[in-house]
Order: structure tokens, then sequence, then C-alpha cells
């Protein structure tokens, strides 16, 4: 893995409005992402774990420019490209890719694969029509599908093999970097290994970097470098993959490593701390927003809101009583 960066986000946020009344006028704002500072160098992954809401494929789609950002700076290669307009951010729409959540829903169920893989192709005029024909077969095949999946329709794939063409899809361009977004939730257990599998021997063969979003702690053990741990629109600890799972820092990380089911059915897990659903992001907690499930909260969580802090050896967190 190299230690160049390629991707820096600093202080990013994505607010939605929220309206209301007749005249839908503005009243509040949907904190979805919440002034995060992330960096990911090339060749490696980083895991983004975290319940469902806290802001995580928001914050994939940001990155992206799928959602433009209400605040902060990304930086690619070096380059801001927070505030380009979309003919100045074409070049970079081939260098980052994602691949979706769900196979069913991210292919147009009204093109053949054929037409669905070349569409970036044909978009930045990249190839001549059998060229193309040629480039099609070559990710199929790399992402073991045959070449007679061509002239077919999404409906006539099982939800592993429509992931594989959508993951061929997102190499067609020869990206950098790939956001892939909760890529095996909608899969079944036999699969998803496969699917897993399939993306490390592709970081391997083109050299990807990955932002691996899942609310999966064992997958994302698997496949991470680091994981980064999200709560609320914001990151509360950062660490390397291992040091995470040995040695959590904060309350909530430790409560989802220990809520990952144990396949032994004669050990007993101790019953959750984790009490209550997620706040609001609309009105979130003042001082630090885990502070009202968190087991181990004083009164000073209540009323000031940490910061991510350098714990050494890439470790961060953001916890007044780490």
């Amino acid at each position: 893995m190299s230690t160049k960066e390629l991707l820096k986000v600093e202080k990013l946020k994505k607010y939605f409005q929220v309206k209301s009344g007749v005249f839908s006028i503005a009243s509040n704002f949907v904190k979805a992402v919440d002034g995060i500072d992330l960096c990911v160098s090339e060749g490696e992954t980083v895991g983004l774990v975290g319940e469902s809401g806290c802001g995580k494929t928001t914050l994939g789609k940001t990155i992206l420019k799928l959602l433009e950002p209400s605040e902060g700076e990304i930086y690619f290669e070096d380059r801001d490209i927070t505030h380009l307009s979309p003919s100045n951010m074409r070049p970079y729409r081939k260098e980052m890719q994602i691949v979706f959540q769900d196979p069913y829903g991210s292919l147009n169920p009204r093109m053949k694969v054929e037409s669905i893989v070349s569409e970036g192709l044909i978009i930045h005029g990249i190839a001549s029509k059998k060229e193309r024909r040629d480039i099609i077969k070559e990710l199929l095949s790399t992402v073991g599908l045959r070449e007679d999946a061509l002239p077919r329709y999404p409906h006539e794939f099982s939800g592993g093999q429509r992931q594989r063409i959508a993951i061929a899809r997102a190499l067609a361009l020869k990206p950098k970097f790939i956001v892939c977004d909760e890529p095996i939730s909608a899969l079944d257990v036999s699969v998803q290994a496969q699917i897993i599998n399939l993306f490390i021997e592709l970081q391997d063969k083109f050299k990807l970097t990955y932002l691996f979003i899942s609310h999966d702690l064992r997958v994302v053990r698997h496949i991470s470098d680091r994981v980064a741990v999200m709560y609320l629109g914001k990151i509360v600890e950062l660490s390397p993959s291992l040091e995470l799972y040995k040695s959590p820092l904060h309350p909530y990380t430790k409560i989802l490593i220990s809520s990952v089911p144990i396949a032994d059915p004669l050990k007993k897990r101790a019953p959750s701390a984790l009490k209550g659903d997620v706040p609001s992001p609309i009105n979130p907690p003042p001082g630090c927003s885990f502070h009202p499930r968190c087991p181990i909260a004083v009164e000073k969580c209540k009323t000031s809101e940490p910061q991510l802090r350098d714990m050494g050896s890439g470790h961060s967190v953001s916890c007044h009583l780490v």
C-alpha cells in the first residue's frame, strides 16, 4: 500500500433542508454529514461503519460529488474539486466510481448488459464500437461472467451476478478510487464471501483504492486497512483495522464490536449496553452526540463536544473519557 494521499476531505458537511408549512418554507436542516476530516492513501481500503442513518452513504456520495457539499473541501490527488463545475468535474468522474448497495435497483432494467457496462466508455468517447466490445468482454471475464451475458437484461441474472455487472461497470473507466456502498448487504450470505474476495482480487490487480461502507463489522475487519466509525454525521474513532478490533477506545465502538454475533451457539454474550435509538440529525444532542446512549457518560459529555484526538499509532478518538 502506498503512503501517497489520493483523497482528502476537510470539515466536510452535507445538510438537507427540512421544509414545512403551506409555502414549504425551510425550517431546519438534517445534518447528515457534520464536519468530517478523512484521508485515504493510494491502494488503501478504509472501512466506514456505523448504524443505519448515521450518514455513511451520504458521506460517500458527497465525496464523489453526487451530492454537492454544504461546507468543507474535497481534494483528489491534491486538486481541490469541491467547487468544480460539471464540465470541469468530468475528467474526475473517470477516476472516481461507485458500486451501489442494491444490484436490483442500480441497473437499468431496460438496458442490456453490454449497454450498461459500455455507457461510461461511450459518454467519455473512449475506443471504437468494436474496441468497446472487446473491453466489455474482458471486464465481464474479470468479474466472473461469461460472454453470453452481453445481450441479456438484468432481470435474467441472480443478485450476485447483477452485482458483478455493477462492478464491471465501475471498472470500465479504469478508476483509481471506488466507493463501495454496502455492496454485499442485499446479497445472499452464500454469495457475500465471493463478492468480497472479488473486491480484494480486483484491488490487487488494478491498484484500486476503496472507501468500503458497511454495517457488518466482520466484513470490514476482513477487507479494510483502516476503519472509521461514524455516529450521527461525525467520525468518532479512526484506527488501523487490527488495532480497532483489538483495542477499541470509544464506548460506541466497543458496543458495536461486542454486538457482533458469535458463531459458537454454546457461548453466551453479555447483553448490549447500547440503549435507545439514534437521535434525530435535525436536532442532535448538545455536547457529545452519543451521550444520551452512552453507559459511561459524565456531566461534561452533555455540554462539551469532544474533538477527534490522535492517540498514537494512527489511532484517533473523540471522547472526553479516553
